[in-house]
């Protein structure tokens, strides 16, 4: 997932005429509700011939009992797959999260870096081919790379604008002027080849490159924007239940990097991750990160000693010495730094909740809100606060 960072200005140009979306949340169908395909199924031929056939011998009643089965199943078949690909928390009473209208940030002292360069609204877009362009096919393998193809689409559209926009931000503050796919290590996003692509889909490459590709393409040239600049739309796969405050993790704040309720998965077996530690391992692990601290080789006294308002631990104590729990989770390689600690039969176990550094958007909450009906520029607007979608009229 991505590992953002911030970066110097180079530019301070406004970007160019542009069509503005501001990302207000709309009104939104229940995806739970059933279609009518299966409404109708009730008062289908098949239930009335059923009902009939009581009079009829067995062998015919066997019959149409198979086909009144075999019609349910086929007709319901696609409820039962979405449940599948995405499972739902077992209270069905919980309603959907409210998406709190996005703030639009006046007074700003310090507006966030980063800058569209003069002639590209954004780099790479172009109105003259109906095909991708080198920079839309790099998208493509940013999101192939970071969320599964099996995601909701409209999950694959907000992560293919966010990538899109993070991209764009980085190549400005390296002074990259042009797309070169020869640089692409220095945007610091994750990225699969085709070559890659197909080698760990193997025969679903075809369906799931689709998916990514339409998202991709849905979406050609859309960034987000916060006072007419691109934001540091950086993501992560799941918070702790709520997101992160930018200043929390990288010392500097962003008026749209807003600490936002993503409690939408908290059901999932992979919320809640287990470390588990032997005494050797981990002051093995401590003394390498974090040399001459341990002083012997008895099992290290921590202690946490402060959250923030979102859950995430800010420092530990270790053996009498105050730690930074990001570089903590470095050198244990947790999963995120909201964790608990206990100890048990001489191991040391670390519980963490979500994954990554927990700031802007929650990949798996953007596929949860997805699925309960919320678009692509909704979920933006969710995670990323008082931001506005962009494009090309």
């Amino acid at each position: 997932m991505l590992r953002g960072g911030f970066h110097k200005k180079h530019h301070n140009k406004p970007v160019e005429a542009a069509t503005c979306r501001q990302t207000q949340p709309q009104e939104t169908t229940n995806p739970r509700k059933l279609s009518n395909k299966h409404v109708h199924l009730y008062n289908s031929p098949f239930i009335s011939i059923l009902m009939e056939g009581f009079s009829m011998d067995n062998t015919t009643k066997k019959l149409i009992l198979c086909a009144a089965m075999l019609s349910i199943i086929f007709l319901a078949s696609p409820y039962f797959i979405a449940r599948v690909l995405e499972p739902r928390s077992s209270n069905t009473n919980t309603p959907n999260p409210p998406l709190i209208t996005p703030i639009t940030h006046t007074n700003i002292n310090h507006p966030p870096t980063g800058h569209l360069l003069a002639g590209h609204t954004p780099i790479g877009y172009t109105s003259e081919t109906t095909n991708l362009c080198s920079f839309e096919r790099y998208i493509i393998g940013v999101v192939a790379a970071e969320v599964p193809a099996l995601f909701h689409m409209e999950a694959l559209r907000a992560q293919a604008v966010a990538a899109r926009t993070y991209a764009i931000y980085s190549m400005a503050s390296i002074g990259m002027d042009h797309f070169d796919h020869a640089r692409i290590s220095e945007i610091w996003q994750a990225y699969l080849s085709e070559s890659e692509m197909r080698a760990r889909w193997g025969d679903n490459f075809d369906t799931h490159f689709a998916a990514i590709h339409e998202a991709v393409r849905s979406t050609k040239g859309e960034i987000l924007v916060y006072d007419n600049e691109p934001i540091l739309a950086v993501f992560h796969a799941q918070s702790g239940g709520q997101t992160e405050y930018s200043e929390n993790v990288w010392r500097a704040p962003r008026p749209y990097l807003q600490s936002v309720n993503s409690n939408f998965y908290t059901y999932r077996p992979d919320f809640e991750y287990n470390h588990k530690f032997s005494t050797a391992e981990l002051n093995t692990r401590l003394n390498s990160a974090f040399p001459n601290m341990l002083s012997d080789s008895n099992a290290p006294q921590i202690q946490i000693n402060a959250r923030t308002a979102a859950g995430y631990v800010q420092s530990v104590t270790i053996a009498g010495h105050p730690i930074d729990a990001i570089a903590l989770r470095t050198a244990l390689g947790l999963r995120s730094t909201n964790f608990t600690i206990r100890h048990e039969n001489n191991h040391t176990i670390f519980t963490t909740r979500g994954h990554g550094h927990g700031v802007g958007m929650s990949q798996i909450g953007a596929n949860a809100l997805a699925r309960r009906g919320y678009s692509y520029v909704e979920i933006l607007a969710h995670y990323y606060r008082g931001a506005m979608v962009v494009g090309k009229d």
